[in-house]
């Protein structure tokens, strides 16, 4: 009965767990380009497949105790026209890289604007980058090409610096739709299918319904691991103060 009830509180924290990700994911369904999170049990599943040696092992190594993490979903949401000729979105896997005081990093969030200086910059006010370095804009007819080449009054100032990882799981979300590579994950070419959307952002990749229905057996879920733990805390009591004085 001990573990029955160890076992229904790591359900009821699981459960709490997966709650604050999809209330955070729902505080920032009208977010651009805002990636959801989501709570994955494959470590768990590892765990359950490999020899007794091999989970001790990894229990040993692992810093989440329930057997579970949270990965980001990098499903593309859905473009929207705005009719902003520095607004882009990503068609196809891909992000644009950004210069912050903390380094590179990585985003999908392409609501851009331009500087004092006349530079292609963030809404935070971070530097767009290049292939050439920083992107300078000054002209008023600006196109952008399918693969970022920047053109302005019929002539090309510059292309955005468009990348893409092969493990996307190492990259980490930092917030403000960006991301840093956690380790050594080099860059990769976009493939030839991604391209640029001048005029249109990317929504968040979330979906309200989904995360309501998520939410609703959340709760259901955490309900019937507590009724579980009262079930078994009566039991537990009657075989302590019924069954241990019968003669």
């Amino acid at each position: 009965m001990i573990n029955g009830m160890l076992e229904a509180s790591r359900g009821c924290l699981k459960e709490e767990i997966r709650m604050d990700i999809l209330s955070n994911n729902l505080a920032n369904a009208n977010v651009i380009g805002f990636k959801k999170d989501r709570l994955s049990f494959q470590q768990m599943l590892d765990q359950s497949t490999a020899s007794d040696s091999e989970q001790v092992s990894k229990e040993e190594s692992s810093s989440d105790s329930l057997g579970v993490s949270i990965v980001v979903d990098m499903g593309e949401g859905d473009i929207q026209s705005t009719g902003n000729s520095l607004d882009l979105a990503i068609s196809g896997e891909g992000f644009f890289k950004v210069n912050t005081p903390d380094g590179v990093r990585y985003t999908r969030k392409g609501n851009f604007t331009i500087d004092e200086s006349g530079n292609l910059v963030t809404q935070d006010g971070f530097t767009v980058i290049g292939k050439g370095g920083n992107i300078n804009i000054s002209g008023k007819n600006i196109v952008v090409g399918d693969k970022g080449e920047i053109s302005v009054d019929g002539s090309q100032t510059g292309q955005l610096d468009l990348v893409t990882f092969d493990n996307m799981k190492d990259l980490v979300k930092l917030g403000e739709g960006l991301f840093k590579n956690g380790s050594d994950n080099p860059e990769a070419e976009i493939d030839d299918d991604t391209k640029i959307e001048q005029g249109y952002i990317e929504l968040s990749n979330v979906n309200m319904t989904e995360e309501m229905v998520s939410m609703i057996n959340c709760m259901r879920a955490f309900e019937s691991y507590q009724k579980a733990m009262k079930i078994l805390d009566d039991l537990n009591s009657k075989a302590i103060n019924q069954v241990g004085s019968l003669r």
